[in-house]
């Protein structure tokens, strides 16, 4: 076995790099064991035809606290995207065209309408539970079953469920209508700063670079390439085991990973049986982050089709020319392949008629075994019968990530929360 440590952290996201640096800022020994080549987990900034792009998480704003905290310590700035000039939406085979402003409003009749509610069933955004009965509601139904309950016109209801489509990166039969309240809540109750909060502000450096201030902010041991097979409790530690083989051994560990991929792990003794309920049901989001490289009208543009393949594209950055970098998001990663450009082709001709594809790429998250999806979006039941359960400590393995945090779950600003949690509880508990 290797010499034992104080707090052994499953999973180098953001999450776990803020539980480590907090263990060895109160003087614990903190090791971080990363499957990745690479920290960061869901977020990845990288290159692509000599710009910076992120192959997953990216906005941030001044709305999600923990972020701006950490933002502010790293001394980093941050960028507004350019404001958009034209919008087009699809209703029933006819893609229409108005202005952002036009096209908010039809969004805001059905947006509205779908939230009604929620200032009661989510009184404290950050505390999920604190009015869990008025919740329930919510949290029993899928975004589908919410959109039922509603009158809505047919340009409200096409508008309004592209618009949620591209919230859930999921299939909206299968994601949790809390998902858009949650969202909504955090954002201050507004459509207009829920749009704002999830597309609008970028760190300047990219995400690399405030989990690289993170990172450097503590004396912590760092193993990439090291992906955990099992976790045992036992004579009063725990010991973790990599794939290959590996064990080492620590008073607490903290796993932060996705939770769509905790059931890879072999807990021994197992987790109790409300979590692992929780981990079986795992979360909703299966979609696709789609870069592409156009070459079209030289003005920025949003357009939303419901059930397409990316269903929400938008202008990320004016190249030069007549060359545009566009941002697609799809609700289903098993749809698109970026690397088939004929098929990108044909998919960005009935979204956006007109522009020429040059070039694609996406990660696919869906795919990857250290993920097995995007962003957390909850199923229907999640807060009535697993919140808790997921952050309850047992014994010395303590569960965190975006995922499971009260606030901006599924946000870099609810990793950083979860790991900050975390940290602390390691921290005391390893004392």
């Amino acid at each position: 076995m290797a010499e034992r440590c104080d707090v052994i952290v499953v999973g180098g996201g953001f999450a776990g790099v803020t539980a480590a640096r907090e263990c060895a800022l109160r003087g614990r020994r903190a090791l971080v064991l990363e499957a990745r080549d690479r920290l960061g987990g869901r977020t990845w900034t990288a290159d692509w035809h000599g710009r910076a792009i992120e192959y997953g998480g990216e906005w941030v704003h001044w709305h999600q606290p923990h972020t701006f905290s950490e933002i502010t310590r790293a001394g980093l700035e941050v960028a507004i995207s350019r404001d958009v000039q034209r919008a087009g939406w699809h209703v029933d085979g006819e893609l229409r065209w108005g202005t952002p402003a036009e096209r908010d409003a039809i969004t805001k009749r059905g947006w509205d309408k779908f939230v009604d509610g929620v200032r009661t069933a989510l009184p404290q955004p950050h505390a999920p539970l604190s009015a869990i009965g008025e919740l329930t509601h919510f949290d029993r139904i899928t975004i589908a079953e919410r959109m039922d309950e509603l009158e809505l016109d047919e340009e409200e209801r096409w508008v309004l469920a592209a618009e949620l489509e591209s919230l859930a990166h999921a299939p909206l039969t299968d994601a949790g209508a809390v998902a858009v309240l949650r969202w909504h809540a955090l954002s201050g109750y507004s459509l207009a700063l829920t749009q704002e909060t999830g597309g609008r502000v970028t760190i300047v450096g990219g995400t690399g670079a405030l989990l690289r201030a993170i990172a450097a902010a503590a004396p912590v041991e760092w193993m990439l390439q090291s992906p955990v097979a099992a976790i045992s409790q036992r004579d009063g530690g725990v010991e973790v085991t990599t794939h290959d083989g590996r064990t080492f051994g620590a008073a607490v560990a903290i796993v932060a990973v996705p939770l769509n991929t905790l059931g890879a792990i072999e807990f021994d003794p197992p987790l109790a049986e409300d979590k692992q309920r929780a981990v079986a049901l795992g979360q909703a989001s299966r979609g696709i982050k789609l870069m592409l490289e156009v070459r079209g009208d030289h003005t920025t543009a949003n357009v939303i089709q419901r059930g397409h393949e990316f269903g929400y594209l938008g202008t990320d950055e004016l190249v030069d020319g007549s060359m545009q970098q566009m941002i697609g998001f799809g609700l289903d990663a098993a749809r698109c392949d970026a690397g088939d450009l004929p098929q990108v082709a044909r998919a960005l001709h009935a979204i956006l008629p007109g522009y020429e594809l040059v070039d694609a790429t996406a990660h696919d998250w869906l795919d990857d075994e250290y993920s097995r999806g995007t962003w957390a979006i909850h199923r229907p039941g999640w807060y009535e019968h697993c919140h808790a359960a997921m952050n309850r400590v047992d014994g010395r393995i303590l569960l965190a990530g975006a995922d499971l945090a009260n606030g901006w779950a599924g946000f870099i600003d609810g990793a950083i929360e979860s790991g900050l949690r975390a940290g602390a509880r390691a921290a005391a508990l390893s004392g």
